[in-house]
């Protein structure tokens, strides 16, 4: 389904659609006098307004809403939805259309008519922030609204309409998260707190008072995150993702350093070289076993042999096994960092090896992917080593303010251990069961040796570019939020599934068989009315779990 601007040759279906929904609705149409605004919509709204058109693949309107200029306002006509859509949501995306066209446009009043026994669009005009009003026409209608469009009523109809689409979809994307599943209202204080990372003293140029508990607290903080992760020291002052790495390299990289990189086509971020260039590094990829979908160890340490490479840097955003690096033990004269966000939880849990017991020197993560927590980037060393003081003593030139409630925040799942566990748990249990019902399903997911360790990560790949493009548009449209993206190691565009947003949502593992069902109906058969509603009803199940 698409909306799109009326033209002209369109004016057969929509003559057609009115005398459809009008019978629908037990009313007349009458094209030659109360209707005859339809015969000639360019004049009637295009040039004053606007007129729009929910449309199916076939290029049938399924309905209409349309914005035409009155002596002091806009209103709201037109507004159909054929009794098979209903239900759906179409309704609401036709109104929002509406409203924010006339936000764009700087209307300041928008008005609407309808008929004691429409319910349906009462309801929309009233959860869109419309209020009843007098009348203000002589039509047939007998119930009245008004919109006055403010920047309090514009904002907070855009939150709203966010906050309706985030609880009426599931994330089924590895890289997001729903942060602050735990009470964070105990920490609301720190909200705009400049809080410095080290206790100052006379010689400092700038002191703000009373912060020294802080400082003292967020210590604390760094002190249990040492015990989680294993580390000799931790420091959580950046943000959180690439704003992380480049704080990092700005601090301990020289100019012409050579640094090693997971290359975009084994699964690695694609502007971490860019970010490294942009420095004045000079950078080496990691040679791809695309056969096996890892990195080959041989000729990648032969490479830092030869090349006398200074720092390796794995930031893998995709993969589908958890790589064991160990052999990068062997390159004994580089500096080795890992970057754990896509794995932190797991990590956590034990479910996958520590990277400092792979040999790495670093941990960089973020704490808002797979880990529950605040958009914070957090920082890990094996060892307080030369490179470790360099950024310690220069991070300060480049961050300013610490954030300190994403700080306080950070814990808050460790803290809550026992429910933390049972997340990591569910996530790794969903996944499993998703990924084997779908493939008996027929979905064409990336099937991967059951030898490795599984990442919390599922792959579909159809058979060309512009079906894997279909199949996740369809799924968007029921509310499935997937990733589309270029899969790892050559194999073409694709869908990146995972669950640990929808598990914090509420999806468990009596939940997966319907999940996989309904991906199948989509993979296979266009997007019905049913499906849809069987979607949302699903969405709805789930979500009340929580």
């Amino acid at each position: 389904m698409e909306i799109v601007q009326y033209t002209q040759d369109m004016s057969r279906k929509i003559y057609a659609f009115f005398q459809k929904v009008f019978k629908e609705n037990s009313r007349t149409f009458e094209p030659n006098s109360k209707d005859a605004d339809i015969l000639n919509i360019i004049d009637n709204y295009i040039l004053n307004g606007n007129f729009w058109c929910l449309i199916n693949s076939k290029k049938d309107i399924c309905g209409t809403i349309a914005l035409r200029r009155l002596q002091n306002c806009y209103e709201i006509r037109r507004f159909f939805v054929l009794k098979k859509y209903q239900g759906c949501g179409y309704g609401t995306n036709l109104l929002n259309l509406a409203i924010n066209f006339a936000i764009v446009n700087n209307y300041k009043i928008l008005k609407a008519a309808t008929m004691s026994n429409g319910y349906i669009a009462q309801h929309l005009f009233l959860k869109s922030g419309f209020y009843k009003t007098v009348r203000y026409n002589n039509s047939t209608a007998d119930i009245f609204f008004q919109f006055e469009i403010t920047m309090s009523s514009a904002y907070k109809f855009k939150l709203d309409y966010l906050k309706n689409k985030f609880d009426t979809s599931l994330i089924l994307n590895p890289t997001e998260n729903v942060p602050f599943v735990y009470d964070t209202e105990k920490t609301n204080f720190f909200s705009g707190l400049y809080v410095s990372e080290r206790f100052k003293d006379v010689n400092d140029k700038v002191i703000f008072a009373g912060r020294n508990e802080f400082i003292d607290f967020f210590q604390y903080i760094k002190n249990e995150w040492k015990k989680e992760l294993g580390a000799q020291d931790v420091d959580l002052k950046s943000l959180s993702g690439l704003n992380a790495h480049l704080i990092f390299f700005l601090c301990v990289l020289k100019h012409s350093d050579k640094v090693m990189i997971l290359p975009e086509i084994c699964g690695g971020h694609f502007a971490t070289e860019e970010i490294l260039k942009s420095i004045g590094a000079i950078t080496y990829q990691m040679i791809p076993d695309n056969k096996n979908l890892c990195v080959n160890p041989e000729k990648t340490l032969q490479l830092i042999d030869k090349e006398k490479i200074d720092y390796v840097f794995v930031d893998r955003s995709e993969g589908l096994y958890y790589e064991d690096f160990s052999w990068l033990n062997n390159a004994t004269h580089c500096y080795k960092i890992f970057d754990a966000s896509q794995y932190i939880s797991s990590i956590l849990c034990n479910h996958f090896k520590n990277p400092f017991d792979m040999g790495f020197d670093m941990i960089i993560t973020t704490l808002h992917k797979n880990y529950p927590g605040p958009q914070k980037g957090l920082l890990a060393v094996k060892a307080n080593d030369k490179v470790w003081a360099q950024y310690l003593t220069h991070a300060k030139t480049y961050i300013s303010n610490t954030h300190p409630k994403a700080i306080a925040d950070s814990l808050l799942p460790l803290v809550n251990k026992d429910s933390f566990n049972i997340y990591c748990n569910t996530c790794r249990s969903c996944v499993n069961l998703l990924e084997n019902s779908l493939i008996d399903y027929g979905v064409p997911v990336v099937k991967r040796s059951s030898e490795l360790v599984p990442t919390q990560h599922i792959w579909i790949l159809c058979r060309n570019k512009f079906e894997s493009y279909q199949y996740y548009l369809k799924l968007e449209s029921l509310g499935l939020l997937t990733n589309y993206r270029l899969l790892p190691y050559e194999l073409g565009y694709g869908l990146r599934i995972g669950l640990n947003a929808a598990v914090l949502c509420g999806l468990k593992d009596n939940h997966i068989i319907d999940l996989a069902k309904i991906m199948s109906d989509a993979y296979y058969n266009d997007i019905t009315p049913q499906l849809i509603k069987t979607c949302h009803r699903f969405i709805k199940r789930v979500k009340i779990t929580a």
